[in-house]
């Protein structure tokens, strides 16, 4: 700080320390989001390895492998307008990784909302003549949002600990 006198009057300067800079690291925060995708998708994936018929309200069972193996997980390239802090973990993920693709019908469509007797019939949906369940297909547990539930505390602590290793502050 310094004050000087001179003939057009009082002239102050004051020098301030450069703020520090802070840099932030975003690819320790995408390996993060990346490390979240694959235990989502494995626990996803351990939920419908059971080797049983599920039942109404159940995770779904394990009989030809084709819903496990198409669940994957995609954390997006960032661009000018997305930074890319997200991750998608889902069964047949587009582009995702370690994923292999169901063809043909959308089957965990089926799995989640059921799928009623006579649906194809036309305006008729009776029980049928047996008097049972209206339900072909009752639906079942969503186990994507269960996955997403079990770990949820991990991911927090994971992305909050991603988060606070990437912004460093310059002594």
């Amino acid at each position: 700080m310094g004050i000087e006198s001179s003939n057009s009057g009082l002239y102050l300067h004051i020098d301030f320390d450069k703020t520090p800079e802070i840099t932030f690291n975003k690819a320790k925060v995408r390996r993060a989001f990346v490390n979240v995708g694959q235990r989502v998708m494995a626990e996803s994936r351990r939920l419908v390895a059971r080797r049983a018929i599920s039942k109404a309200g159940e995770a779904p069972g394990f009989r030809t492998g084709r819903l496990s193996k198409s669940i994957g997980y995609k954390v997006p390239t960032a661009t000018a307008s997305r930074p890319g802090f997200m991750v998608k973990v889902a069964p047949n993920q587009k582009g995702g990784k370690g994923s292999r693709p169901i063809t043909g019908d959308f089957y965990p469509a089926f799995l989640w909302y059921g799928v009623r007797r006579g649906a194809k019939r036309g305006k008729k949906h009776k029980k049928g003549s047996s008097g049972g369940s209206p339900w072909r297909i009752a639906p079942r547990k969503n186990f994507m949002e269960q996955a997403l539930h079990n770990k949820r505390a991990w991911i927090e602590q994971v992305l909050f600990n991603a988060l606070q290793d990437s912004v460093k502050v310059p002594k």
